[in-house]
């Protein structure tokens, strides 16, 4: 990959790509991503750097994440697993976003399998230790962890539950106006939690025990009216939210009180671009993450809107993407992306320039 400076350079990503792909393209790439996903393993060998050519990357790939492995315990079997692998006690299905919580734990949503996947990091690596499944929670889609709960937003209940550390349901959120809560954000800076509601397009405001606080989208200047928003990233230095309105193409910036402060981004093919973004996660530096599901990429713009770089494009490979949904970066500042129709995580080490 190279750093991209001019607008009207394409995208490697897209090249005959476009934004409206075909259903049976799509299905296609889905159908080959579970045939490959199905027979590779986590991997953390093979140092991947963005970019390739310069001594000093934005980004390494660390490690992916596809599921759990057992051990071989006898000599056929580790004889065996040094063959064809060792044998998966699960395979990620359909990730859709993680968490790194106050624990240290990783925790990553299944949407599709309405599972929690529970991974602790042991000597750099991350290794799943439980995979819990809670019957209240319909359709479980994005995650989110304050100091001492977890918030799991339930996008077919119309709910989020709020659980303890040892995943016990303490509490539901149930809000009259809300309608399919997706994306999550825990607000440590305000100590509350936001949540992204695409079809009320608006951003809903809790406490942590679930009481309702206030909104965002709907009124003030036009601006700062929401159409679709789908993710929600908080800026823990000053409280500034950033809301990726998944309609209008934009990313939105509000103040800690929810006033407008400016937005940038639009529909097209080119870079610095939207076409179907799905995901947003700010670093410490101030860079915003934008995962677009259509060009199958991570695009990095710096407070004010500028494209700094870009990486991956649609694949089934290491560092290649199948539509990516949701971004999460721990205070470690790894990118985590959600790579649901490969079935796996990706794990990236940003370095702050």
């Amino acid at each position: 990959m190279i750093r991209l400076r001019e607008r009207d350079t394409k995208m490697r990503v897209i090249r005959s790509f476009k934004p409206y792909l075909t259903v049976l393209s799509l299905m296609t790439a889905v159908f080959i991503s579970g045939l490959v996903g199905c027979a590779s393993s986590s991997e953390v060998s093979e140092v991947m750097n963005y970019p390739a050519d310069i001594p000093q990357p934005y980004l390494t790939l660390e490690q992916v994440i596809e599921g759990a492995q057992d051990t071989p315990e006898g000599l056929f079997s580790r004889f065996l697993g040094m063959i064809v692998g060792p044998e998966r006690k699960f395979t990620l299905n359909q990730p859709t976003d993680m968490v790194v919580d106050q624990k240290g734990r990783l925790l990553i949503v299944e949407s599709e399998a309405g599972y929690i996947s529970i991974y602790n990091e042991v000597e750099g690596e991350w290794v799943n230790s439980e995979r819990v499944r809670l019957p209240e929670i319909l359709h479980p889609t994005s995650i989110a962890a304050g100091p001492d709960k977890i918030f799991v937003s339930d996008l077919m209940g119309g709910t989020v539950h709020i659980l303890d550390y040892e995943f016990n349901l303490v509490g539901t959120i149930d809000h009259a106006e809300m309608q399919r809560p997706g994306g999550l954000s825990y607000d440590g800076h305000s100590n509350r939690l936001l949540v992204a509601d695409p079809p009320a397009n608006r951003v809903f405001v809790f406490s942590p025990d679930g009481e309702y606080l206030a909104q965002l989208g709907r009124g003030g200047h036009s601006h700062a009216v929401l159409q679709s928003p789908i993710a929600i990233t908080v800026d823990a230095a000053n409280g500034n939210i950033y809301v990726l309105d998944g309609m209008a193409r934009k990313v939105k910036q509000y103040d800690p009180e929810f006033q407008f402060i400016n937005s940038f981004g639009e529909y097209d093919q080119v870079p610095g671009s939207f076409a179907f973004p799905k995901g947003i996660a700010l670093a410490i530096d101030g860079t915003l993450f934008i995962g677009d599901a259509a060009f199958g990429n991570i695009q990095m713009f710096d407070p004010t809107g500028a494209l700094l770089f870009y990486f991956g494009e649609t694949g089934s490979g290491r560092g290649q993407f199948l539509m990516p949904r949701n971004l999460f970066i721990d205070q470690e500042q790894r990118l985590f992306v959600a790579d649901p129709y490969n079935n796996r995580v990706q794990i990236f080490r940003y370095f702050a320039q």
